[in-house]
């Protein structure tokens, strides 16, 4: 059975939680643009030769 005292969790606690989640979307979404933007760069210095 749950601990009756976790049912509501502290305010900073769900504060850190959606902090980390936040930094978890915008790391994932640089990641992703800036594997994009590789992959287009190899493109066109492949073009070059």
């Amino acid at each position: 059975m749950a601990s009756p005292f976790m049912l509501f969790p502290e305010p900073e606690t769900v504060t850190l939680k959606r902090t980390c989640l936040a930094q978890m979307i915008i790391s994932l979404a640089a990641l992703t643009s800036t594997g994009v933007l590789l992959t287009k760069v190899v493109t066109v210095m492949n073009g070059l030769y």
